[in-house]
């Protein structure tokens, strides 16, 4: 039986490990101290994102 909100989820955490890997990637290649900070922030809250949509999977499923 289908389970929409885990599939919804799963969903989620497809998009942020896409996301991840595209702010990992543009992170290599910055020079600008003031950018990489930025970029670190964003990695930090999407790694907060995916840990966060990790427990609710982990709960639904």
């Amino acid at each position: 039986m289908n389970n929409p909100s885990k599939e919804k989820v799963e969903e989620v955490l497809r998009k942020i490990n896409w996301a991840q890997e595209i702010l990992n990637s543009v992170q290599q290649n910055v020079n600008d101290p003031q950018i990489g900070n930025v970029l670190s922030g964003i990695a930090f809250i999407m790694n907060s994102a995916s840990i966060d949509a990790e427990a609710l999977y982990q709960l639904i499923k």
